[in-house]
């Protein structure tokens, strides 16, 4: 099945590129508001999670197959993750604040659609496959004995992610024309994974002690981002 879909998205790139009669091309920057679904707690205590501000940049395409029906597509890298902190009181009555953050490459292919006359309003929706580069968690422990310093842990996670994740993605934007070949995107889109971006994780040592270094509990954490682009697109002549 992934190599099906490998084989798809690199045949629709592939027409892109060589169809540069009708194609558009670009390069986009911005930021993302990213969280999760599902339970996660870190190292022995109950957490909830909240929003991160993340990254992601990338490339643009676009192959229209009518008037106001295009293929679009802004595969790139991608940061994703979120904050954690704890619903208790640690023992000793220090508290831990962390922050995840996942590093992948994503492949979106998604239909836009054109709106009102102009189509320089869109609506797209679609799909993604993530690839998964790196993952990290970041603690930092707060003591309230006196004269105990903070601690700071940097930790790896990468083994406890799966390495590719399907998702569903949906957005808006505006594709403003600025001279004959070239204009402006600004794009909004909410981005969901539909399968697990962590492996469910539960120990039977949780919790308490562990020979793992460490250690989390993970319950269909999926990754959820509302990313907001802006770029820079080139569409090439039509020779007539």
């Amino acid at each position: 099945m992934k190599k099906t879909i490998t084989i798809f998205i690199s045949f629709i790139f592939g027409s892109l590129l060589v169809s540069g009669q009708t194609t558009s091309v670009g390069v986009f920057g911005g930021m993302s508001l990213s969280n999760v679904n599902g339970t996660y707690n870190s190292y022995g205590y109950n957490t909830k999670t909240t929003s991160l501000i993340t990254k992601q940049f990338g490339i643009v395409l676009s192959y229209p197959l009518s008037d106001k029906l295009s293929f679009f597509s802004d595969p790139g890298y991608y940061e994703k993750g979120f904050n954690y902190e704890p619903v208790e009181t640690m023992v000793g009555g220090a508290t831990v604040k962390g922050r995840s953050k996942f590093k992948s490459v994503d492949v979106p292919l998604t239909l836009k659609i054109g709106m009102f006359k102009n189509q320089i309003f869109y609506f797209r929706a679609g799909a993604y496959l993530s690839f998964l580069l790196s993952a990290n968690n970041n603690d930092t422990i707060y003591y309230s004995t006196p004269g105990v310093e903070t601690q700071i842990t940097e930790n790896d996670i990468l083994d406890k992610m799966n390495k590719t994740v399907f998702g569903f993605i949906t957005g808006v934007g505006f594709d403003i024309p600025v001279s004959k070949n070239f204009g402006v995107l600004l794009d909004a889109a909410y981005r969901l994974d539909l399968t697990d971006a962590m492996k469910n994780n539960k120990p039977s040592y949780w919790p308490g002690k562990s020979s793992d270094n460490y250690y989390v509990v993970a319950e269909n954490v999926r990754n959820r981002s509302l990313t907001i682009s802006i770029g820079l697109t080139y569409r090439f002549p039509t020779g007539k």
